[in-house]
């Protein structure tokens, strides 16, 4: 660099895209059981919905049987859901992010069409570990390693 030229005179690097990595969650175990429920909910809404549709093509006692089962076992583990889902808190602003609660979400939080924030959020768990709060719009890691448990080793060298 010259005398003549000044710091003010050179380009500007290009703006580079502002990426915010996802967060760890000090406590998953809330969010895992949560999410196990859910997909046993959901596992039986598919089983009640296959035997329904047996029931229709050829009414027999079993697929009777198997739709009427299938609704029981949904109801329970829909309350189960519920009630796991809204004991998982976010970290950051303590709300509930696999429940909507009816507030206004954050113009970051995302949805997946016909379902709500909260099953959005929770089938966004169920196939990548990850979700993003409805309420404060961060990005969590199921999978990420609290920054309190990082570089820490256990070795019985020392």
């Amino acid at each position: 660099m010259n005398d003549r030229e000044s710091p003010a005179s050179r380009p500007l690097p290009p703006a580079k895209a502002r990426f915010l990595h996802a967060r760890s969650l000090s406590s998953k175990r809330p969010f895992k059981v949560a999410v196990f429920f859910s997909s046993l909910h959901f596992l039986g809404l598919i089983t009640t919905v296959t035997a329904l549709v047996l029931f229709f093509l050829e009414p027999s006692p079993l697929t009777r049987n198997f739709v009427l089962g299938g609704i029981g076992f949904s109801v329970v583990t829909w309350l189960i859901a519920f009630f796991k889902r809204r004991a998982a808190y976010c970290p950051l602003c303590r709300g509930t992010p696999l429940i909507d609660s009816g507030a206004s979400p954050h113009f970051r939080a995302t949805r997946i069409f016909p379902f709500s924030h909260g099953v959005s959020a929770t089938l966004s768990i169920i196939a990548s570990l990850t979700f993003r709060c409805m309420y404060c719009g961060s990005d969590f890691d199921l999978l990420k390693t609290p920054s309190h448990l990082r570089g820490t080793t256990t070795d019985a060298a020392d």
